[in-house]
């Protein structure tokens, strides 16, 4: 039996090995057996002291005899030190097998709990002891009491150490890091003058990369430049955490010729050497060739400011619980019952960086320097965007830095501007102005378009469209984007969701006819009846409201005429709804069905080109499409152009 329980010890305890890192699996040596028949618990940090930033691992280690688990009716519980003051990457909360051991003829189990987590603030850290519960049954009989025992580990410290001062300010915000480099990264056929071309600038290296800050860069005359999303893919080195981090830029060249990316310097301190080391990405010449493209020949659609929605729109949209009350006023007016709505309490000030992040729409694990690129992007200027960069660092040191006593760090001058930028909404019912979020990316899309980057101005435009679905103009914007970028089913699809939305639009109504490639099949997916939804149904509740009154009169033609109105705008509002809420969507040319949602899918066949189809399903990347003649397969989401909003 112990060679059996030994064999299957050993089975188990392969398959934790590739759960337990590596680093903390060396540590496994400091945890010494306890004394035959004891249990024993013990908690340790892979140092005794460690550099601000630096990879720490915390393990904590339970010995507990094979024979008195088998006696437990629960499993014993391990429960790890719960810390403050540190940035926890990896975690591993459940207890695994890690080893096993004969003591005084008794079999040991270990088993390890670990932490890998940075420190971000010198000084003394103190990890709680941990704890092991346990209940031991009084005698073999089911109905025995049991007796409660718990252990606890002794408290263990951390002594994080700052940067030194003459490092540090060489250094600057350079992270701790090692074996840094820096590269960039374009595209091997170059780029052309007047097209955006995305560029990245790669850093790896071993270290917590969401804490690495964005380079300064540089960039040379005869550039436009702006920033996109930062990239980050972690990897896992013997236990040690690193990665690549991808800083990406747009850059647009004004004429033809070569440009070189500039050489970047990133300094960051070495713990291991304790010095600071930088990590240069060397000049790459990029050349610009002339542009020759197939829209050369279009002329430029006229592009409107974004604006609000509609007022229709605003109404069924946003106001619809008033719209629901003033339906059932009229019945209710006869007897005069109504009350008094309770006073709204007041409502606290948010706080400011929730309020920041709500409006920017980054999540609350974004690093200061995503934030500062969301900033940048809406608008907001340089000076601006830095010091609230700096103001999110001190909060990320105070909140995840020793558990001393500090003072809330100070709120940026200008943050209170920068918020009432941002916030173009009020809660009343005017509801005129466009979100920050939107009005800072339509700003910065009609500056694409204006320049010839379609391509960039269509992907703003979508961002613009996504926080404004209601917008007639977004869309309409989006369309004029993508049509002169070439992408004439996307931008018939959009075009398609304006006319929805406005389909009186004369700015619209013109484009569409300009666009004399879209086939007649899919022109007669536009809106005929000159009234969008949102019109038809407050059409029908004044139609209601004017029957109720017609009724209290006992007019009854005008009652009949105004329940014959009421109907039929009721019944077309409820049509067009059935319509352009239905997931359809336009195919793109090169659609290939395939059985999975995968690149390396069997293919089932090649969709056609301005095909209609119905979206049964979708998966990231991916759609699940059903054509006409009945085939259904998935295609990449990139082949298709939504008629509406697709939900997963």
């Amino acid at each position: 039996m112990i060679i059996a329980a030994l064999l299957l010890t050993l089975a188990v305890q392969q398959d934790t090995a590739r759960v337990l890192s590596p680093r903390a699996r060396a540590m496994l040596g400091r945890f010494p057996t306890p004394r035959p028949g004891e249990v024993s618990v013990a908690t340790r940090f892979s140092t005794d002291t460690a550099w601000l930033g630096e990879q720490v691992e915390l393990v904590t280690a339970a010995w507990f005899p094979r024979e008195l688990r088998d006696r437990l009716r629960r499993p014993p519980t391990l429960r790890s030190p719960s810390l403050s003051g540190l940035w926890s990457v990896q975690s591993q909360s459940t207890p695994s097998l890690a080893a096993t051991r004969a003591v005084g003829g008794q079999i040991y189990d270990l088993f390890v709990a670990h932490q890998t987590i940075f420190p971000l603030g010198e000084g003394t850290i103190e990890a709680p002891p941990a704890t092991l519960s346990y209940a031991v049954p009084a005698s073999v009989s089911f109905f025995a009491p049991e007796q409660r025992r718990t252990l606890s580990s002794r408290t263990v410290r951390l002594v994080v150490r700052a940067v030194p001062a003459s490092l540090a300010r060489v250094a600057g915000s350079g992270p701790t890091a090692r074996s840094l480099q820096l590269a960039w990264r374009a595209p091997a056929d170059g780029a052309r003058s007047g097209t955006p071309t995305l560029v990245e600038l790669v850093v790896t290296g071993t270290g917590n990369i969401t804490l690495w800050p964005a380079p300064a860069i540089a960039w040379p005359a005869g550039l436009r430049v702006y920033p996109e999303r930062t990239d980050e893919r972690g990897t896992n080195s013997a236990g040690r955490l690193g990665g690549e981090k991808r800083f990406r830029y747009t850059i647009v060249p004004d004429s033809e010729g070569v440009v070189t990316l500039p050489r970047v310097r990133y300094p960051y301190f070495d713990p291991d050497a304790v010095q600071v080391n930088v990590a240069a990405a060397s000049p790459l010449s990029l050349p610009v060739l002339r542009t020759s493209r197939a829209t050369d020949g279009r002329a430029r659609l006229p592009i409107t400011a974004v604006g609000s929605p509609s007022l229709a729109s605003q109404a069924v949209r946003d106001w619809w619980p008033l719209l629901l009350v003033l339906g059932a006023l009229p019945p209710l007016l006869t007897a005069r019952s109504g009350r008094r709505r309770p006073v709204a309490a007041a409502r606290q000030p948010p706080d400011p960086e929730i309020e920041l992040r709500r409006l920017l729409g980054t999540p609350v694990d974004a690093g200061p320097d995503r934030v500062a690129g969301a900033l940048r992007r809406r608008g907001i200027g340089r000076g601006d965007a830095d010091q609230v960069r700096a103001w999110l660092f001190a909060l990320v040191r105070r909140r995840y830095g020793p558990g001393v006593a500090a003072d809330s760090p100070s709120l940026p001058g200008g943050l209170p501007r920068i918020l009432a930028a941002l916030r173009r909404v009020t809660m009343t019912l005017a509801m005129l102005a466009v979100p920050a979020n939107a009005s800072g990316q339509a700003s910065n899309a009609v500056d694409r378009y204006r320049a010839g980057d379609f391509a960039g101005a269509a992907r703003l435009f979508a961002d613009v469209a996504a926080w404004h679905p209601a917008s007639h103009a977004a869309w309409r914007n989006r369309a004029a984007a993508l049509w002169m970028d070439g992408d004439d089913v996307g931008a018939a699809a959009a075009w398609l969701r304006a006319l929805a939305l406005a389909p009186r639009d004369a700015v619209t109504r013109d484009a569409w006819r300009v666009a004399t490639s879209v086939p007649p099949d899919v022109r007669a997916l536009a809106p005929r009846v000159p009234l969008s939804r949102d019109e038809c149904i407050l059409i029908a509740l004044l139609m209601w409201a004017v029957a109720w009154y017609a009724f209290a009169r006992r007019h009854r033609p005008l009652l009949f005429a105004c329940a014959i109105a009421c109907v039929a705008a009721g019944g077309t509002a409820m049509w067009r709804w059935r319509v352009e809420s239905a997931p359809r969507a336009l195919v793109r040319a090169g659609a290939q069905l395939r059985v999975s949602p995968h690149p390396s899918a069997p293919v089932l066949g090649d969709a056609a080109g301005w095909a209609l189809a119905d979206v049964d399903g979708s998966a990231p990347e991916w759609a699940l499409i059903r054509l006409h003649d009945g085939r259904r397969g998935w295609v990449s989401s990139g082949t298709i152009a939504p008629l509406a909003a697709l939900v997963r």
